[in-house]
């Protein structure tokens, strides 16, 4: 017999003989963690990792202890060891309940994960680590936090003379999205317009536009645009229809400040202090002359 097969079988026979006298080492059973979570909608999530020991595992001098793990990080951000308090450090640090238990058990009481108000950087991958002086077990899942857009619409805007702007917008969106204009050439059939996006990531969430520059022959009468949002890391999608007629209003944009006007011009400031200006002189001057004519 070769010695391959002579170290497979004592392998093998070794396995056997500790199933036999009931001889477990530690096992996680379940990895519970919520695959998707929405951003605001939950005060926590629950993250639960279960395990079997050995009755001289469960004892005080096994050296028991419960580690969490976030994505690549090589530091813990979460540790148990059964007799201290829980300690929560990374970007888990202040966002736990340290005092909750998954059970009443000495051995496995503080082996989840409870993180008060989830937010979208909290998504990513939970790694949780048991282990003895002897032996060890690990699983891992992943939990996204996600967030639909707080802003979603389609703004019409007058570039030149001829050409009016049609943008697609989204705020506040996370796992990052992408978007698609289209224009509406019946009830139900639709061309993809060729728009320019541009994406930003700006605390904890992406921001988004999809905008085309159109002819002023195009808006002959009224026209319908649709734009597409899709979160394929979560399979949810978005959309949102506006019909633009010719003479409505235009909707300008002026950094924050969003104006209204029928043709989308503007009075600029300086003419409006020149106005203010002359309103209060011609003021005094009447005033004047009543106060001399009396």
């Amino acid at each position: 017999m070769k010695w391959l097969d002579i170290h497979t079988w004592i392998i093998q026979l070794t396995i056997l003989l500790l199933h036999e006298i009931g001889i477990q080492c530690v096992q996680i059973t379940d990895l519970r963690v919520p695959s998707l979570v929405k951003n605001g909608s939950t005060s926590y999530a629950l993250l639960d990792c279960e395990y079997s020991l050995s009755q001289e595992e469960s004892g005080p001098n096994s050296g028991l202890v419960v580690k969490w793990f976030f994505n690549d990080r090589s530091a813990p951000v979460y540790q148990w060891i059964p007799g201290k308090d829980p300690q929560g450090w990374d970007i888990l640090k202040g966002r736990l309940n340290l005092g909750y238990k998954a059970s009443n058990h000495k051995s496995t009481m503080h082996r989840a994960l409870y993180i008060i108000n989830p937010t979208t950087e909290l998504s990513g991958n939970y790694k949780c680590v048991v282990s003895t002086f002897d032996d060890e077990d690990f699983m891992n899942k992943k939990m996204t936090v996600y967030a639909s857009p707080s802003r979603f619409e389609i703004l019409q805007s007058r570039h030149d003379d001829d050409t009016i702007n049609i943008t697609c917008v989204a705020n506040g969106v996370f796992p990052e999205p992408k978007v698609s204009l289209w224009k509406h050439t019946g009830p139900v059939n639709r061309t993809k317009v060729h728009a320019y996006t541009e994406t930003a990531f700006r605390n904890g969430a992406y921001d988004i536009t999809a905008s085309v520059s159109l002819g002023d022959a195009e808006f002959s009468g009224p026209i319908t645009f649709s734009c597409d949002l899709k979160i394929a890391a979560i399979s949810k999608n978005f959309t949102v229809k506006t019909t633009f007629r010719p003479g409505s209003a235009m909707l300008t944009n002026y950094g924050s400040l969003s104006v209204r006007g029928g043709t989308g011009s503007q009075i600029p400031c300086s003419s409006m202090l020149l106005l203010l200006s002359i309103t209060v002189v011609l003021r005094i001057v009447m005033t004047n002359n009543v106060c001399g004519h009396s």
